[in-house]
């Protein structure tokens, strides 16, 4: 008889496709952690280029193994976004190698400022001094403005945000894109009261752009949360309670 065919080793590499929910942990593929079952080990790294993150190793009951304390700050260095994609390569024990590309399956390159390309690190530290909170709002600036990545963005209230009839708030097109809103949908918005409030995201076509605005529901949000003319909230998305399936945003007051 013919013997058996013996089994394909599992490669060396795999990649992961950045979906709601990636920035707090993202989780090795079943296969692959399967091969990495006799690894015990809590602690591993991420390296890129010639800079090292360190990072926390989380294992389930059922074999699934996941990057926990350390990605996150990986993915604020390297400003990922939904859609990027991330080709992991193991190096041994629980150490690897990682090349990231944006969602044309290009390189993703580091954003660019007066025609240079800034260091990660570099642009880290600036993103910290220019955090939204610091910011001082003057009468001409936007209406709202999307930062951190697209994770969060700030809007001054205006009257037709609290108005009686038919009230309804902007969402910045960045923050959609970001986030994959894409379509129709309902997310949670948890404001300072501490009550959680469903809304339904409605996507437009503004002629030859698309644009975003919570409407249904929000009026029972400014209301419970007594939000007036000129308040200036920064919502943030809640990485802890979002999932493929559900966006929780959290609305501060500032």
């Amino acid at each position: 008889m013919p013997s058996s065919s013996p089994e394909l080793p599992i490669s060396r590499r795999f990649f992961k496709v950045m979906v709601p929910g990636f920035h707090s942990k993202i989780t090795i593929p079943p296969a692959f952690c399967l091969k990495l079952k006799g690894d015990k080990s809590e602690k591993g790294s991420i390296t890129k280029g010639n800079d090292t993150w360190n990072v926390e190793i989380v294992r389930s009951k059922m074999g699934v193994i996941w990057f926990d304390k350390g990605w996150e700050e990986f993915v604020q260095n390297h400003n990922l976004r939904v859609g990027d994609f991330a080709v992991f390569e193991h190096l041994g024990n629980m150490n690897f190698s990682v090349t990231l590309l944006d969602s044309t399956g290009c390189d993703k390159k580091l954003m660019l400022e007066n025609g240079k390309e800034v260091p990660s690190q570099e642009k880290k530290v600036k993103s910290a001094q220019s955090g939204i909170e610091k910011r001082k709002l003057e009468g001409d600036q936007p209406h709202y403005q999307c930062m951190k990545g697209g994770s969060e963005f700030m809007a001054r209230i205006k009257e037709y945000n609290v108005r009686k009839r038919s009230p309804y708030m902007h969402i910045p097109t960045e923050f959609c894109q970001s986030n994959a809103l894409f379509q129709n949908t309902t997310i949670t918005l948890t404001g300072p009261s501490g009550k959680s409030c469903p809304v339904s995201l409605r996507i437009c076509n503004g002629g030859k752009t698309l644009y975003a605005c919570i409407t249904r529901g929000w009026h029972d949000f400014f209301s419970s949360n007594k939000l007036k003319v000129g308040d200036v909230c920064i919502f943030q998305l809640d990485r802890s309670k979002s999932d493929s399936n559900s966006i929780a945003i959290e609305v501060r007051v500032v």
